[in-house]
Order: C-alpha cells, then structure tokens, then sequence
C-alpha cells in the first residue's frame, strides 16, 4: 500500500519540507522532491554520503535526526540547487531508488540487523478529537454536540484503520479528561505530537440566526474578528474562555517569526481544504470555507492539526440531518477522505 511519512524538517521557501524522513525498526528513509528536469549525483566518504542537487531550490539546513542510522544532515545552496551532507553510523548500508508520480528520490539506510527483504510500510497515526464530552456537552440543537462528534469520529477511526492507518480517539465515550476545562483542552492538545502524524478535532455548530454548513479552521490569529466569539466558546466560554483564546493568540504572534511553524501551519492550511473539499463532496453541505482562529486545542501542535465544524444542531434541516445515521456516515467518509487525500498529496507511494 502506500507508505507515509511523518513531517520533519524546515521550510526554507514555499513548497514541501525537504526533506522528509519515516522511520521504523532497522531503518531511516528519507524523501527528496525532484522538479521536472532537477538532476542529482552521489559521492561518499567514510560515514559520509552527500548529494549534490542541480534544478532545486537553495537550501540552508542542519537538522538532527539521532536515529539508529542517521545522526543527522545539512544542507547548503550550491551552483545550481543545493547539496546535502549525510552523516550515517557506522556499519550501516543504504540504497536509493527514484519513484515518479511525484517525482523522487528515496534514500534508505539501514542497520545491521534490519530485515534484507523489502521494508514494511511504517504505520501514521493519526489523532482524532471528538470535542467536549462529559461535563461539558456542548452545543444542544436538535442533537448533542458532544454525541454526534464522537460518533462521526468512531466510524471515521474504522474507515481510517480499513486503510491501514492507526487511530487514536482522545476520548471514546461520553466522558471529559479533566473537569477543569483548560486541563482538558491541554490534555487533548498535547496529543498533537511529533509522534502521530497529524490532529483533527471535531465539533458541530450553533448560532442564533438561521446558518449552516461545514467550516473548517487551522491555527492562527482570526481574519475576521467575529471569530473570536466562537474561539472563544469552544475554549471554554466566558472569563476562561477569553483568558485562553487571549493564551492562544500570544501563540499565533509568536509563531509568526518561527520558520519551523509556520511550515507546519502550511501543511495545516493543507489539509484544512483537502478535508473540507472531501467533506463537501460527500454530503452535499454548504461550504462556509477554510479560516484561522486561536482555538486553544491546536494551538501547540508540532503536526498538521485543524478544528472542524460539521454542521450546526440547532439548523432546522442541518441538525436533523445530524441526527441521522446516513448523514454521519456520510461525514465520517468525507473527513476519511480528507485525511486520506491529504497524506497521500506529495507523499512517498508505492
């Protein structure tokens, strides 16, 4: 099947992280990325291999990996491209292959004791946050918020792992992680770490007025500053609320400046329309589009993480679609969807 790989890396201009690196017992893969018409050459000297690219972006980059086969690599522009300077440990042995549909360049070292038949395909695990729950329920309309999010989060954990990919829940019952709320939000984000591959956290709509449809959000300062009030209400509500959201913005102007951020809030952006195009695909909802906001759960993430708002309960005809099984289904297979397209845009496939 296809084989995914976890972000690593800085984003030294627009485009993918270069480049990116799985890992599993035995082995470190690396993925370069190779314009139409880039070219490459290798040349290795004791526990160092480099790799000269012509047709590139310049790059500038010292990242550790400490993996039992990689200790780390850097990368400096060069005539042309950049050049990559691998440090591997001693007695490993590595080989490459480019791939095309993206085009690429795999690089795979392995150790002594890795297995010599072709490497199995590293599991992602991808996180899913079914909002609020236990003592807080949530928006009330014609259904739960914290029942239909749970639900639609349950069913999209089995089309997930029918495709291979793990799935963890931050809760899978009607119950809270903390009866503080901030506690509990905390919990739920510190699940957003280096060790899954990407977060999504799910909630459904209210509103006083008559609206409708799925919006989805990825990290950041709020455009439109009605925004607020929401991120407000998911972070609590009230004086927490505001205390939080205001937590939450100090984040976003301070990840302004941070290069390694803002590559992952690029990948968030990503994977906020992939699954927002998929959803509405699926159920033939209004689109309400792709925003920024500072919702407290995301707002550390070192992953790809989006907040998702299927639809609003208390809508005449959305909540009770939101009731209704055939409809969560159809959710559950546009946020699969999403999820899917988005690992699969730009990554390694076999």
């Amino acid at each position: 099947m296809r084989v995914f790989f976890v972000f690593l890396g800085v984003l030294a201009s627009l485009g993918w992280a270069q480049p990116r690196v799985g890992i599993e017992p035995g082995l470190t893969r690396l993925v370069f990325d190779l314009p139409a018409g880039a070219t490459y050459r290798l040349s290795q000297s004791g526990q160092v291999l480099a790799i000269r690219f012509q047709g590139t972006p310049p790059r500038h980059l010292d990242t550790a990996l400490n993996t039992p086969e990689v200790v780390g690599y850097q990368a400096r522009p060069s005539p042309g491209g950049s050049t990559y300077t691998l440090h591997l440990r001693p007695q490993t042995t590595h080989r490459t292959l480019e791939l095309s549909q993206p085009r690429r360049l795999v690089l795979e070292v392995r150790s002594p004791s890795a297995p010599s038949s072709q490497p199995r395909a590293p599991t992602p695990v991808v996180v899913l946050d079914p909002g609020h729950g236990g003592i807080d329920p949530g928006a009330v309309g014609h259904v739960h918020e914290h029942e239909v999010v749970l639900d639609v989060a349950k069913r999209t954990q089995k089309l997930l792992e029918a495709r291979g990919i793990q799935v963890v829940l931050t809760r899978n019952a009607n119950r809270h992680l903390s009866p503080d709320k901030a506690t509990d939000l905390g919990l739920r984000a510190a699940m957003a770490d280096s060790k899954r591959i990407l977060f999504v956290s799910i909630h459904a709509n209210a509103a006083e007025k008559a609206a409708q449809g799925i919006e989805v959000y990825y990290f950041g300062e709020a455009i439109d500053q009605r925004l607020l009030s929401k991120a407000i209400w998911e972070n609590g509500g009230g004086a927490l609320g505001e205390r939080l959201t205001q937590e939450a913005r100090t984040v976003a102007q301070r990840l302004m400046s941070d290069l390694l951020a803002q590559a992952n809030l690029k990948f968030s952006e990503q994977l906020a329309r992939a699954t927002l195009q998929s959803l509405v695909r699926e159920t033939g909802a209004v689109s309400r589009g792709v925003q920024t906001a500072p919702f407290y759960v995301i707002r550390n993430a070192r992953i790809p993480a989006i907040l998702v708002e299927i639809g609003f309960v208390n809508h005449p005809v959305e909540g009770r679609k939101l009731a209704s099984e055939a409809y969560r289904a159809r959710l559950a297979r546009g946020l699969a969807g999403g999820i899917v397209a988005f690992l699969n845009n730009g990554q390694a496939q076999r």
